[in-house]
């Protein structure tokens, strides 16, 4: 029981240092060359609250409350015209020849869409890439270029998140993720896409998964980025009664809020906010991005109304869970697709999920990879863009 406490207890802690909540848990962060690492995580460890993020907890409330009562959106800082300029300062750094539009569905929903370099490899099976929760196109900018060296690429902002539609989804766990695996296919016959290698990132990897699952004869070969929703969560006895006031804290404003809504209660503060919550992720685009535009373009993407992010939670069994986990699911693949999963090695996600899925699915097919120096967001370290296009060759060799 008490390991099962700990592992609930880790994994929660260190889904919120890497989330928007990660401001609320004061713990240092220990910078080793191109990534802040996390330092070991214990739930009897020195973690706290601070005050200032009791008091932005309880300043969110209050502004989540007014919105939600019809106080209106001149509260937060953001609009589709400033989302839609963030979009264009991110994309103008790529150099692969790309091609964006708004695809419609036969649902009605409009998708924010990209393809790089139509046509430029026509002997290469092309590479379509999910991003994860509170992403979008943008997130992939370490990638699409290496990746478009090799091939056609395809990639969407997935409904309910960033310049795509952003639909109620249903509030039964299933249902949504039926809807998100749903919405990629209608995607996928718009975009006249027949067979193809799919990437998936966090949340993109757990609708990857799920999609190949229902569509086994259009995916050539899976790449699984850190796949969120793997796991089962750890049984519920007595570890309700002995979790710490940190975690009760904190599971509460999970189950009264939508994960990102204190990111908008912050109202005129969200874009401080964001940066200073997220020191890692400006780092991880430094490179490409030295100003604040990706944390900008990440804001804007998160700063609308709520759907996407509505959906995830809808999916999820407590922080950081599913409500039903694909490693319970994932030996029902295909038996001849080749299947990759790549995890960083300092991420709140255990690598050992990628392990345990090996182990299911067989190490003919399928392999695990660790990126040392890598965390959860695995594609801005280096290795990635290698290991994916390696994977990528793959689908090409078993190409009839």
């Amino acid at each position: 029981m008490r390991r099962s406490l700990r592992t609930l207890c880790s994994t929660t802690e260190s889904f919120l240092q890497n989330s928007p909540l990660r401001f609320l848990v004061r713990r240092p962060q220990i910078s080793t060359g191109t990534a802040l690492h996390p330092p070991k995580k214990s739930c009897t460890g020195v973690t706290r609250i601070s005050r200032s993020g009791l008091l932005a907890v309880a300043t969110a409330a209050v502004a989540v409350s007014y919105n939600m009562s019809g106080g209106g959106n001149w509260w937060v800082p953001s609009s589709d015209a400033q989302l839609e300029e963030a979009e264009t300062r991110v994309f103008s750094a790529l150099k692969s020849e790309i091609e964006l539009s708004f695809v419609e569905l036969e649902n009605g929903y409009r998708v924010r869409s990209m393809i790089v370099n139509r046509g430029k490899h026509p002997d290469k099976v092309p590479l379509v890439i999910v991003h994860g929760f509170a992403a979008a196109i943008g997130t992939w900018a370490m990638n699409i270029d290496e990746f478009a060296e090799h091939r056609t690429v395809y990639a969407l902002d997935q409904v309910g998140f960033g310049r795509s539609d952003r639909p109620e989804f249903s509030k039964d766990a299933q249902e949504a993720e039926a809807e998100f695996v749903e919405n990629l296919e209608q995607w996928r016959r718009e975009m006249n896409l027949d067979s193809f290698i799919l990437l998936g990132h966090s949340l993109g990897g757990f609708v990857a998964a799920s999609f190949t699952l229902k569509y086994p004869e259009h995916v050539k070969h899976l790449i699984l980025a850190e796949p969120w929703g793997f796991p089962t969560r750890p049984e519920e006895t007595t570890w309700e009664r002995e979790m710490p006031i940190r975690y009760k804290l904190l599971t509460f404003l999970n189950d009264k809020l939508n994960p990102l809504s204190i990111l908008r209660g912050a109202g005129p503060l969200g874009p401080r906010l964001m940066r200073r919550a997220r020191p890692d992720i400006q780092e991880i685009f430094a490179e490409k991005y030295p100003d604040s535009c990706m944390l900008d373009y990440i804001y804007h993407c998160n700063a609308q109304q709520p759907s996407g992010e509505v959906a995830m939670k809808s999916l999820m069994k407590g922080i950081g869970y599913a409500e039903y986990p694909m490693l319970e699911r994932i030996g029902n693949l295909p038996k001849d697709l080749g299947v990759n999963f790549i995890y960083g090695k300092h991420s709140w996600n255990s690598f050992s999920n990628g392990d345990k899925a090996v182990d299911i699915l067989g190490d003919h097919r399928s392999e695990s990879v660790v990126i040392e120096d890598a965390t959860h967001h695995v594609y801005g370290f280096y290795g990635f863009n290698q290991l994916v296009n390696h994977f990528s060759k793959q689908a090409d060799t078993t190409t009839s």
